[in-house]
């Protein structure tokens, strides 16, 4: 017993001091590709230079949940390689120690990185890209899609009921694509929705369209105590100059205005809550829930990384150098191709969005079963 943890030691040192090199290189060429990229950008003396320098920067999170499974992989195959060539392994498996039992450190290993990047893409990543969003609004300059309209929102009131729109313009108050709801277990559901309205402190308007012509309003509710049955009112082509529905909302808007973030803002639970308004207002939520999904899953790559490069290289051939860095490469390409279509059969609802964000890993833990039962003979 005393032996088997000698070896453990052993090779989680190893292992471990392969993985800080790997993870540290992969992250530095994904930052320096980063920066090269902007480089144009950065050298340009009409551009914030130093703003665009630390949104470049604050991408170092997201870029640490990419080059955790690679520093396993590389640590995996290069430990594992130079086992091999130097006959240390024939050394173990003559001394009863098996295949199997010599995974245990680089299991270790794995389950660590799946910690430390799960914790970053929850905590850390988030907040990077709050804090780039928020140098961004002060930098308009630096936006890259200069013709975007008004950022949509979501704000939950003090009654209980929430309040969205695809866009909200603070200054006019203007919103479009309204959804106003709450819940009573005794009422039951009141639903408005609306494709205009604004809002005037805590008086929220919907309908309105001084500019143009009304749009379609829609006021329905669903529970037959309330109305005695579905009813639907629409507006079409109307010039009007008074709201069809009018409310107190209690607060003012604008000062509790929440912009609709991107899934990387998001934390699982605030995903989870955006993907539920969005259904509320009929929006697809394959893109929000893939995305939920894949907060699970991605950090599992570097276990999946692990399971297929260990079996793998005791099959390579000893006397090759570079073969780690070769193999490194094709899984790393093999497994993020995956990634990528997996990602856009979800978000376009061809997979379910559990199945697109777990698909990658499934493949290669069958693949690294199969490897791991030929490796055996």
């Amino acid at each position: 017993m005393k032996a088997i943890r000698t070896v453990d030691k052993y090779v989680f040192v190893e292992a471990g001091g392969l993985f800080v090199l790997g993870f540290l290189a992969f992250l530095a060429f994904l930052l320096i590709n980063k920066l090269f990229l902007e480089a144009d950008k950065l050298l340009d003396p009409s551009q914030p230079g130093q703003a665009i320098a630390l949104v470049t920067l604050l991408e170092a999170p997201n870029f640490m949940t990419w080059s955790l499974p690679i520093g396993i992989l590389f640590s995996t195959l290069m430990s594992m390689g130079r086992l091999a060539k130097d006959n240390e392994l024939t050394a173990f498996f003559t001394n009863g120690i098996s295949l199997y039992r010599l995974f245990m450190p680089y299991l270790v290993l794995s389950c660590i990185a799946v910690t430390i990047a799960y914790f970053t893409q929850e905590n850390l990543v988030t907040l990077a890209a709050a804090k780039q969003q928020e140098i961004i609004d002060a930098n308009p300059v630096i936006r890259q899609d200069e013709s975007k309209e008004a950022d949509p929102f979501i704000t939950r009131l003090d009654s209980g009921r929430f309040l969205s729109a695809t866009s909200f313009d603070e200054n006019s108050g203007a919103l479009n694509n309204i959804v106003y709801d709450s819940w009573d277990e005794d009422e039951g559901e009141l639903l408005v929705t609306s494709r205009v309205g604004t809002v005037n402190k805590a008086i929220l308007n919907l309908g309105v369209n001084l500019a143009t012509p009304a749009h379609v309003f829609d006021h329905f509710t669903t529970d037959e105590k309330i109305t005695g049955g579905k009813e639907s009112v629409k507006l079409y082509d109307m010039y009007i100059n008074e709201p069809t529905h009018k409310s107190n909302i209690g607060l003012a808007l604008a000062e509790q205005y929440t912009a609709i973030k991107t899934p990387q803002e998001l934390t699982q639970t605030d995903l989870a809550e955006q993907s539920r308004i969005k259904k509320a207002r009929g929006e697809s939520v394959a893109h929000e829930m893939t995305d939920y999904h894949l907060r699970y899953s991605g950090p599992f790559a570097s276990l999946a990384f692990a399971l297929v490069a260990m079996p793998l290289s005791l099959r390579a051939p000893r006397d090759e150098r570079l073969l780690g860095l070769i193999i490194s490469f094709v899984l790393v390409l093999v497994y993020y191709t995956i990634y990528f279509l997996s990602k856009l059969m979800g978000y376009n609802e061809v997979l379910p969005p559990w199945l697109a964000a777990w698909s990658m890993n499934i493949m290669f833990a069958f693949i690294s079963f199969g490897i791991f039962a030929f490796s055996r003979k």
